[in-house]
């Protein structure tokens, strides 16, 4: 499969997240803590499917990894640019 095609992928990843959890107002709220931690346990359940064989599983995962990635980069340019409100303290979330 081509770059180009995986970045799709990884686009389309990034659209149903920010339908899912909100847009730039959720990752806004998100500490790069909380990023940080959220692409490692992502990255962690690839590494275990791929180790158990589930190879689609773990390209999943690798998908929605590139994609919180993305979002965290995205957070960290409006950040630069003063369009994002200041992040709350860190909390539990419940990701599942």
């Amino acid at each position: 499969m081509a770059s180009k095609d995986i970045l799709a992928e990884v686009a389309a990843e990034r659209s149903r997240q920010d339908a899912r959890w909100g847009g730039s107002g959720h990752d806004d709220a998100m500490t790069m803590t909380e990023f940080a931690r959220l692409i490692a346990d992502y990255a962690g359940w690839a590494r275990v499917k791929a180790r158990e064989g589930a190879l689609d599983e773990a390209r999943l995962r690798f998908l929605q990894v590139a994609a919180l990635a993305v979002a965290a980069v995205e957070r960290l340019d409006r950040d630069r640019s003063g369009a994002s409100a200041p992040a709350p303290a860190p909390r539990d979330i419940d990701w599942e």
